[in-house]
């Protein structure tokens, strides 16, 4: 069923302790997303959330609790998941994109095969 990024950090702060520093890094254009998350009023209380910007997305922490993201940019990162899945559905190479073991569970699983974008 589906899942949930609420459910993921109540997991870990089961897990890990109350005390816990937890980090969410993401992509800035999720970022930009997610205060149409479900329950994401509760989002910030549980992680500090850092946006990682990529070439050609600009982000602003407007919006955002005081404190609750840092924005990171990096450059040289124009790396995509949703073109990594729309790439391995077209039958072409992500194996310079993303760690072996990745391309390799992809294959062995036939992830994302046929999928439309």
């Amino acid at each position: 069923g589906p899942t949930y990024t609420i459910d993921t950090l109540h997991a870990l702060r089961d897990r890990y302790g109350e005390n816990s520093e937890l980090f969410f890094i993401t992509g800035a254009d999720a970022l930009e997303a997610i205060l149409g998350w479900h329950r994401s009023d509760e989002l910030f209380g549980m992680a500090h959330f850092v946006g990682v910007t990529r070439p050609g997305h600009d982000l602003s922490d407007a919006g955002f609790p005081d404190g609750a993201v840092t924005l990171v940019e990096v450059p040289a990162l124009a790396i995509s998941s949703t073109d990594c899945r729309a790439r391995v559905a077209a039958g072409a190479p992500v194996w310079y994109l993303v760690p072996d073991g990745v391309v390799q569970y992809i294959s062995k699983r036939s992830l994302y095969a046929g999928a439309a974008r």
